[in-house]
This record gives C-alpha cells, structure tokens and sequence, in this order.
C-alpha cells in the first residue's frame, strides 16, 4: 500500500501548548507530589523514573548524574515529559488495540503501527517500535502538543521496551495504577 501524498495546501501542525522548563532536582515546584518511581528498565534509565502529579499533569523525569565519558568532568542530564493525568487511562486503554486482529471492534488497521487522539485539550499518541533501544522493540507513549526538551522541534516521545512495559511490575502496571488511584479520587 502505497502512501498518500502529502498535501502542503491543507496541512496544519499540532497546536502547542506553552512550554515547561526542566527543573533541576534540588528546586521542583512546590506543588508536585511525587506519586511512584519505575526501576525496572537499566537500558532506558540508571537510577530509575520518578512519576510526579502537579494536580492536573503526569510528569515522569529521571536525572542521570554521571561523568561526561569524553572528559571525566561532571554531566547531568535531565529527561522530563509532561502529559494530562487522563493520559495514564488513555495509554492503558488504547495500548490494548494493538492486539486485537484487524476487524475486531476498536482494532487499529493491518496496515497501522500508530495512534493519536486527543486527550483533554493535548494531542496524545501511541506507536510500535521496531528499535527502542539497545536493539529492542518497544512502544513510544507521546505527547505531540508539548516540544521535546531539549530539542525543541520534535515532541515528546517516551519510550518503553516490550520487556520493561509489559513484565510484572512494569510501566502498563504504573500506568494502570495511576489511573486508578486518579479515578477514585486519591492523588
């Protein structure tokens, strides 16, 4: 199947919402509670995800800080993605209709790898990767309303490993229980 051919005259990009900064560790707002951490993938992460819930937003956020591996000198890095709380519901739900067989009823496609929606007033998406990282396949949970830091041209994009997302314990389970929790009222 071929694809379409892109249309200049009718394309209009994802409105963006107004950007975040990325908060150094020592000085987070006030108002983010920090409600669950993933340890569970080294490859994406040393020191593991921390999730924070600002009362409207899911934030996961690690910090890596380690020697720059050119010049020994000290290096943080800082990893921040924001989505709607609904988000977490929204993934739970829609990472589902990758497995149903084209037909069955909310089934994507034969011939689609990807999903976007909107959740809330932010352009929400869900893709299969052949290449996640470390030469494994993976989903990417995105958010197309918000730019990626620091590049700011593309959004945002986490990635999760096959393994990581869907072991015991994994970010289907955080996710899962962060909805919950949200549903009935205790974040």
């Amino acid at each position: 199947m071929k694809p379409p051919e892109f249309d200049e005259k009718n394309w209009k990009p994802v409105p963006r919402v107004p950007e975040w900064p990325v908060y150094q560790p020592e000085a987070l707002p006030i108002g983010w509670r920090h409600i669950g951490t993933f340890n569970g993938d080294p490859q994406r992460s040393k020191y593991g995800w921390k999730i924070f819930y600002d009362g409207c937003h899911l934030i996961l956020r690690d910090v890596n800080d380690d020697p720059n591996p050119f010049n020994g000198k000290p290096f943080r890095s800082i990893e921040q993605y924001e989505f709607p709380i609904q988000g977490a519901r929204w993934f739970v739900d829609n990472i589902k209709r990758f497995f149903l067989k084209p037909g069955e009823p909310g089934a994507l496609p034969a011939h689609k790898f990807s999903l976007t929606e909107y959740c809330g007033d932010e352009k929400l998406g869900i893709s299969r990767l052949a290449d996640c990282y470390a030469s494994t396949p993976g989903y990417c949970f995105k958010n197309q309303s918000r730019c990626g830091h620091p590049n700011r041209d593309l959004c945002q994009r986490f990635d999760m490993s096959d393994e990581a997302l869907f072991k015991e314990g994994g970010y289907l389970a955080l996710f899962t229980e962060i909805a919950e929790r949200y549903e009935r009222g205790e974040l």
